[in-house]
């Protein structure tokens, strides 16, 4: 109820009513004056879209760039991974015949500059990010969409109303590098300027593909020049970027009337922003049409609706055979800086795609996902350069069983598993069972050991800094038996002797046995004289660090253990681990506990799995809940509420998303990635499967 209330109260706020929403049930979710005016309050919020290919746009509500992944045109060269800040931002100026209003706002060391923020009276996320100035009688709407499929983005803008024309000068900031580093003045960089009618192209790097602009400017002025030392908020070092422009655009505006430009890698088209409008709404449309929410609520009706943000398709460009590229669909783990990553779109796949209706997003994952199978193991990543396959994963290939185990829940669809999965099914069997790479093999008693020590292969894979010749070691260590792993190796032979029965094939009861041996073993090994489990079995001895791992081990479909050690361990992670915004990666009372992710990077490596708090473990925590408690109304009531939290959340961070983690101490700040995939994912999958319809 309150929540409608201050709706309310903020729609009299508005300075433009609400546009029509693509989704039904989408809460609008934008920032008014008071807000966009508190300058350390709006550069906390943050927006991103994508384009369907890797790419995609991000800044501040402000537009004022905080990190080196931000950008009006982030593209992906090589989709959907190669991806370089083609366009950082534009600086605009507004002239009337009473002077000239600059509606940036840049950070340089301790001074803000411009202070456009001022004029910004309203941002708003739907149906794109737009930002509404004000000054005087002068109410300036600017637009900014990506076009879906293409490395491009349009930026529009609108004059709604005014004292009479205005003149609005445009300069476009380039930085053209690697989206992980910064741009430095340099002698390299090729300054001519390209001009046909209502198109300029400019190729400053010959490595890398020209940025293109059309648009509807009455004037284009050459005046090139370096913008010096723009600053980020990036941790303790504040990193400083040096951007490049080739001069500025001009339109004359009457009331009325837009105008835009277009910033590409080469494009043909046009700069009309009418044109590329109705293109994005048709877009809109026909997606809202194909997702269906899990919940009738605000929350799953607009998780699924980012949901459509993760998924990435190879249309452009080209790299070497058989990368992620030539097997069409795949899903990008977050935004900004991850790449496609096997793990995280597994586990977050049956939310993404399961629970909002994308069938055939879901066998097309998996199936390129199979396509990639090498000695039993399926690809943790693909690399951000040539979308190569990469292996060094423990877990990584059990997951890809649990996914398929929730497929078929969700569609008993046993053709295509059959026809399309069971050979890698299998692969991957023979491969755990004879040893794979990275010293992943079964020992004698049935359990899988991780015998390499400098390889951090289970989803706990942070890495003290390197030293610039090898790899820091793990800071995390999971060598000798973790428990996840094998929980999920039990798992995983329970789920193929069911599918083996149903499909009529040999060796049902081999992997019956099998799996028998696995969960006698396990309960020997891991249950502790608490009743919960040690977090991994070395041959110095167990591990009796209380992290998430045994809650994984207690959630799966197939679990090796009983219920009072279910109950056991629900009843230790409620205590120690469970938080408004997920669940810790560490007890607080644990020696190696940090409360914070904060500082350089060393810092940050060693917090990452040590106290952070993972959204995506509410997963395993709702699974466990329900499997051990009962799908009852006061679980149903225990998880609403553990959820809830998360509708305010949509209004801070990320705008929209549900980002990578959280500070392990109160208040629980938003940290790392801006939007995660198996964040929003297992959010979905818990409505849906706990039935929360409200939500």
């Amino acid at each position: 109820m309150k929540n409608e209330e201050g709706l309310k109260a903020k729609r009299e706020e508005l300075v433009l009513p609400f546009p029509e929403l693509p989704m039904a049930g989408l809460r609008p979710i934008f920032c008014g004056e008071a807000l966009c005016r508190n300058l350390p309050e709006a550069v906390s919020r943050e927006w991103i879209i994508t384009n369907g290919l890797g790419g995609y746009a991000s800044s501040t509500v402000l537009g004022l760039n905080t990190r080196r992944y931000h950008g009006l045109l982030v593209a992906a060269t090589q989709p959907p991974g190669g991806r370089i800040v083609a366009l950082s931002k534009l600086e605009e100026t507004v002239a009337v015949p009473g002077g000239r209003f600059e509606l940036s706002t840049n950070r340089y060391g301790n001074v803000v500059h411009p202070e456009g923020y001022r004029y910004l009276v309203e941002f708003r996320l739907d149906p794109w990010p737009t930002f509404l100035f004000r000054i005087g009688e002068i109410l300036l709407e600017k637009a900014v969409f990506m076009l879906p499929g293409e490395n491009a983005t349009v930026v529009g803008y609108t004059l709604h109303s005014g004292g009479g024309p205005v003149e609005l000068t445009v300069r476009p900031l380039a930085a053209m590098r690697d989206f992980r580093q910064l741009s430095r003045e340099n002698e390299d960089l090729n300054p001519e300027l390209e001009q046909a009618p209502n198109i300029l192209t400019l190729r400053p790097y010959d490595d890398l593909p020209p940025l293109v602009i059309h648009h509807t400017a009455e004037l284009v002025e050459p005046s090139p020049c370096w913008y010096k030392n723009f600053e980020y908020d990036e941790g303790a070092v504040k990193p400083k970027e040096d951007l490049w422009s080739f001069g500025t655009l001009r339109y004359l505006l009457k009331v009325g009337e837009s105008c835009a430009l277009v910033a590409s890698l080469g494009r043909r088209g046009t700069g009309d922003l009418v044109f590329h409008r109705r293109r994005m709404e048709n877009t809109q449309s026909v997606t809202a049409q194909n997702i269906k929410s899990p919940g009738s609520g605000p929350l799953s009706a607009r998780l699924s609706w980012t949901a459509e943000s993760f998924f990435a398709r190879k249309t452009e460009g080209s790299v070497r055979q058989r990368s992620l590229a030539e097997t069409g669909l795949t899903l990008m783990a977050g935004f900004p800086w991850f790449s496609p990553w096997g793990r995280d779109a597994l586990i977050a796949l049956p939310g993404l795609t399961l629970a909002t209706g994308r069938f055939d997003q879901a066998r097309s994952i998996l199936q390129m996902l199979a396509s990639h199978v090498k000695g039993g193991l399926i690809p943790v990543r693909f690399s951000e350069a040539e979308g190569l396959p990469e292996y060094d994963s423990a877990d990584t290939s059990l997951w890809f069983f649990w996914a398929v185990w929730r497929y078929w829940k969700a569609t008993k669809d046993l053709k295509f598993i059959s026809k399309k999965l069971m050979n890698c099914l299998q692969e991957i069997l023979e491969g755990y069972l004879e040893g794979t790479q990275y010293g992943i093999a079964m020992d004698e008693d049935g359990l899988i050991r991780l015998s390499d020590e400098e390889m951090p292969l289970t989803w706990m894979d942070a890495r003290e800094p390197s030293d610039g010749q090898l790899p820091g070691r793990p800071i995390t260590p999971r060598s000798g038996k973790p428990v996840e792993v094998n929980a999920l190796w039990y798992c995983t032979l329970m789920i193929m002797a069911s599918f083996a029965e149903r499909l009529g094939l040999k060796r049902v009861q081999a992997y019956t046995r099998l799996a028998r041996l696995v969960r006698q073993n396990f309960a020997r090994g891991f249950v502790s004289p608490r009743g919960i489990l040690y977090d991994r079995l070395t041959d110095r001895g167990p591990d009796t660090a209380v992290r998430p791992n045994m809650l994984i081990a207690a959630s799966l479909p197939f679990t090796p253990l009983s219920r009072a050690h279910g109950l056991a361990i629900l009843a230790a992670v409620e205590k120690d681990l469970l938080t408004p915004a997920g669940i810790r990666s560490l007890e607080p009372g644990h020696p190696d506990y940090k409360g914070r992710f904060e500082g350089d990077l060393k810092s940050k490596a060693r917090a990452y799995h040590q106290g952070t708090i993972w959204t995506w473990l509410l997963g395993p925590y709702a699974s466990a809940l329900v499997k051990f408690r009962g799908l009852t109304r006061a679980t149903q009531s225990t998880l609403t509420a553990q959820m809830k939290p998360f509708l305010p959340h949509l209004e801070e961070g990320c705008l929209g998303s549900v980002g990578e983690l959280f500070d392990g101490d109160a208040p629980h700040l938003p940290r790392g990635g801006l939007s995660q995939a198996w964040s929003v994912g297992e959010l979905l999958r818990v409505i849906k499967e706990a039935n929360l319809t409200e939500l």
